[in-house]
């Protein structure tokens, strides 16, 4: 059972009892998290209440074409959810429909589930995120869309709103950015960056309300809260990590070095 696969949750869409009865089960088995669904209504209250990282979905459900209804309400809500679509009825109307809806494969029915397996490794090796990132605000619309717009541009994103789901988080050691939002009062931001610190090393940065605010004891990084410069920011410090990553190590100095150039 690979390790990548057990986090990743599937909504898997098929009108067919016999498919939903066997297919599922065996996505199972290779550690994926699936919910089942049996009609459109039925996947798009699924698609309204949770966070799914692939879809897989008939493309004639209850009438033709109408996994489609499916695919554009999950692309809606996370552009880099992988979509493979199920049919037994290949076209090339079909298929341009799915470049214009983004669909990632099409798989023709009947498949041996070891072809669909293989499929979903291959699109998750290609959709890997940058970087893994916690991001701390008390304000939830702002942070909402700072999740967003980090996950349009490949990040994954853990988002916290208050105190004690922070401090609970900043015990995972396993982020490579942390983003601490200007919303939080001062005192429980010192109180989440010493609670992340130890246990991670990862790159603190803090959003300022304004260029007369302190700095945050252990931030690294200290810069406005518009989306631009925490978008360079945080490009920045992956691609000194992958740098590092491809050198096969860094001296600590060059790497000091390369944090001093991104605080100026």
């Amino acid at each position: 059972m690979p390790a990548d696969n057990l986090s990743k949750r599937i909504l898997f869409v098929d009108d067919e009892p016999n498919i939903r009865a066997t297919l599922p089960r065996i996505l199972q088995r290779y550690g994926y998290l699936v919910d089942v669904a049996a009609t459109v209504a039925e996947a798009l209250e699924a698609v309204r209440s949770r966070r799914f990282d692939i879809l897989i979905c008939d493309l004639n459900i209850e009438r033709a074409g109408d996994g489609y209804t499916v695919i554009e309400a999950i692309r809606a809500v996370d552009p880099r959810c992988i979509v493979i679509v199920l049919t037994g009825y290949p076209d090339i109307d079909s298929a341009l429909k799915g470049i214009h809806y983004g669909v990632d494969e099409y798989i023709v029915k009947p498949s041996g589930a070891d072809a669909l397996v293989a499929v979903l490794a291959e699109k998750l090796a290609a959709r890997k995120p940058k970087a893994r990132i916690l991001s701390v605000s008390y304000d939830a619309p702002l942070l909402r869309t700072r999740q967003m717009l980090l996950e349009r541009d490949g990040y994954e994103v853990v988002s916290t709103s208050d105190l004690a789901t922070s401090l609970e988080k900043c015990k995972q050691s396993s982020f490579d950015i942390f983003i601490l939002g200007h919303s939080i009062p001062g005192e429980e931001k010192e109180k989440i960056v010493k609670a992340f610190r130890a246990a991670c090393r990862a790159p603190i940065i803090s959003l300022r309300r304004g260029i007369g605010d302190g700095p945050v004891d252990g931030a690294d990084f200290h810069i406005d809260p518009d989306p631009e410069p925490l978008l360079n920011t945080i490009a920045d410090l992956v691609r000194i990590k992958n740098s590092v990553s491809r050198a096969g190590g860094k001296s600590a100095r060059s790497a000091s070095d390369d944090d001093e150039v991104l605080r100026r």
